[in-house]
C-alpha cells in the first residue's frame, strides 16, 4: 500500500512540474516547427504525421501524461528494486530508452491508426 501511494505521489509531482514547465498552449494558426517540442517533432518525422492536422495542445497533453508515466515507473524501480549506486543509473538509463520507445511508438502508431483526419 505504501509503495502505491508513494507512485501515486512521485505521479502528482512529476504531472505538476512537467505541466508547468514543459506545456504551452499553440494557437490553431501558429505552428511553428522551430518552436515545437522534440517529442513531437520525433513523432512527426518517424510516423509521417501531418502536423497542420494534428491538434497539438493535446498531443502536448499526452506527451505530459507519457513523460510522467515513464519518470514514475523509473523512480519505483530504480528506488526500491535496485541496490547500489551505479547499477541504478544504468539500469535506469536503459529503461529510460527502453520507455521510450515503446511509449512514443504506441503514441506515435495510435495517431497513425487515427488517421491525420480525426487528430
Amino acid at each position: 500500500m505504501r509503495l502505491i501511494l508513494e507512485f501515486i505521489i512521485v505521479f502528482i509531482v512529476l504531472y505538476i512540474v512537467n505541466k508547468l514547465l514543459f506545456t504551452k498552449k499553440v494557437k490553431k494558426g501558429k505552428k511553428n516547427k522551430d518552436k515545437m517540442r522534440p517529442e513531437i517533432m520525433y513523432l512527426v518525422t518517424l510516423y509521417k504525421l501531418d502536423i497542420k492536422k494534428i491538434d497539438i495542445n493535446k498531443l502536448n497533453n499526452q506527451i505530459v501524461w507519457v513523460n510522467t508515466i515513464i519518470m514514475s515507473i523509473i523512480y519505483m524501480i530504480c528506488c526500491y528494486l535496485i541496490k547500489g549506486f551505479i547499477f541504478q543509473i544504468l539500469i535506469g538509463f536503459v529503461l529510460l530508452i527502453l520507455l521510450i520507445i515503446i511509449a512514443y511508438g504506441l503514441l506515435g502508431r495510435y495517431y497513425m491508426k487515427r488517421g491525420n483526419d480525426n487528430v
